[in-house]
């Protein structure tokens, strides 16, 4: 249990940490990358109230917004439980997931399925045998030809699956429609019209991205690793990842020189970097103080917290490439979910997991909850959005056209979801560099030292190779 019990020592360090700016504790609130309220919601018939006829199957989530609550219960445990009439669906809603799950497994009393922040905590519960394998799961439902390659990989231990994924984003770049029709702009299609673009931008006295880490600071890996995946191509996260090249190599370390020279040059919210969260960076955008964001479309959620007008006001397309005229996607899942080796309740949960991987369930929720339950499973470019509107639509849109060229393998990996727990919080000090306290040099040596030891570890996921 060594594995663990280090996890769980991080996990409260990192809660401790968040409390400090966070009065709700637990999962960032309001500006920062996911929503919250700091209280469960009531429990409704479909969720947490339990009737006492039937067997429970427990399932703990983050604590998200009340609203954001109530439409997985009526979504998720409203379905299931009203598929059949011997189990019942009770889903828990608490701000300290993260802490409470280690935890428990290590006590022995954990819900039935099992939520995680990323495949890096799911291989340590799989190294303690506190889930289970799923591949008879998996060749019963046909996941694997299901999900997405590059993020099933992801998901597996020694070849074999042990966790689903929740919900995708993808990055790019957000835009004021109104904004750019006042000034005539074009959303840019190549690397060199973007950067025209921000030059264009600051002559009017606009910035040319918004962007903010107030509160919340691995917001700094949205806007540093999409510049990186997009200048340095979509296999350099790949190549240090796998061992190929060392973190410290010369196109590394050009690459976050370039975030940077952005930051330096003002491109990035200038000196209001540190004064801006999710919220606000997208209040500068419908203000039409910013000509673009890069960020992925979890950053929907944030838009969805603005007033209506504003939130028509913006609009989402693919990132240029400096290396290629494809579009190209930062890819990350927000969480995943596997099933507690101690369960009596295993195939059910299965039925769960199972439903959670449609197409369905996925623009269901993602009408009630926008920018968080894009699934990535190929299902969803079927589904039906054409009576979707607002957020709901954009959701929507950019995920079905991403899937389609993720699929294609015209991805690029996501630190908060590809990189083992200590390198990603090494890399979450890129803005180190850019206020000048470390050369770029120095602090990709620094990463890399980290890299280095989560591979030698097998901390580092199964990665699909992506196009480049």
């Amino acid at each position: 249990m060594k594995r663990l019990f280090a996890l769980l020592i991080a996990l409260t360090m990192l809660l401790a940490m968040t409390a400090c700016g966070d009065k709700n504790n637990g999962k960032p609130s309001n500006g920062s990358d996911t929503p919250s309220t700091g209280n469960a919601a009531t429990p409704s018939d479909n969720g947490s109230t339990s009737s006492g006829k039937r067997e429970q199957i427990t399932f703990w989530f983050w604590g998200a917004a009340t609203d954001y609550q109530v439409a997985m219960k009526d979504i998720l445990a409203g379905w299931y439980n009203s598929s059949q009439d011997k189990y019942e669906l009770n889903i828990e809603f608490r701000n300290t997931v993260d802490v409470d799950i280690p935890r428990a497994l290590a006590a022995g009393n954990a819900p039935d399925i099992i939520y995680a922040s990323g495949p890096s905590y799911t291989s340590t519960y799989v190294a303690e045998n506190l889930v289970l394998n799923l591949d008879s799961y998996a060749e019963q439902y046909g996941w694997k030809d299901r999900i997405l390659g590059g993020i099933y990989d992801s998901l597996t231990v020694n070849g074999s699956l042990y966790s689903i994924p929740g919900g995708m984003n993808v990055g790019g770049i957000f835009y004021n429609k109104d904004l750019f029709a006042e000034k005539g702009w074009t959303v840019p299609e190549t690397w060199d019209e973007m950067t025209a673009l921000f030059q264009a931008a600051q002559a009017e006295g606009v910035y040319p991205t918004g962007a903010g880490n107030k509160g919340w600071k691995p917001c700094n890996d949205h806007f540093s690793s999409q510049i990186i995946n997009h200048y340095g191509g979509s296999d350099l996260f790949y190549k240090v990842l796998t061992g190929e090249i060392r973190f410290d190599d010369p196109a590394m370390v050009d690459a976050v020189q370039l975030t940077a020279d952005w930051y330096q040059a003002g491109y990035m919210a200038g000196e209001d970097y540190v004064n801006l969260d999710s919220v606000e960076v997208m209040q500068v955008l419908a203000d039409g103080r910013c000509a673009l964001v890069t960020a992925p479309t979890l950053y929907i959620q944030f838009i969805g917290q603005l007033d209506e007008a504003a939130q028509e006001r913006i609009g989402f397309a693919p990132m240029p490439s400096a290396w290629t005229d494809e579009d190209v996607y930062d890819m990350a899942i927000n969480c995943n979910f596997s099933i507690n080796a101690s369960t009596p309740y295993a195939d059910e949960c299965a039925k769960i997991l199972d439903y959670m991987l449609t197409g369905e369930f996925s623009g269901k929720l993602t009408e009630a909850w926008p920018g968080y339950w894009a699934v990535p499973v190929k299902d969803v470019v079927n589904y039906d959005a054409s009576g979707m509107t607002g957020m709901s639509k954009l959701t929507m849109d950019a995920v079905q056209t991403g899937i389609g060229q993720i699929d294609k393998g015209y991805f690029a990996f996501h630190p908060s979801t590809f990189f083992p727990a200590a390198t990603v919080t090494a890399f979450e000090d890129i803005d180190t560099v850019w206020q000048g306290v470390v050369s770029a040099q120095d602090f990709c040596s620094t990463v890399a030292a980290e890299l280095d030891a989560d591979i030698a570890a097998g901390a580092v996921v199964p990665l699909a190779k992506p196009v480049r």
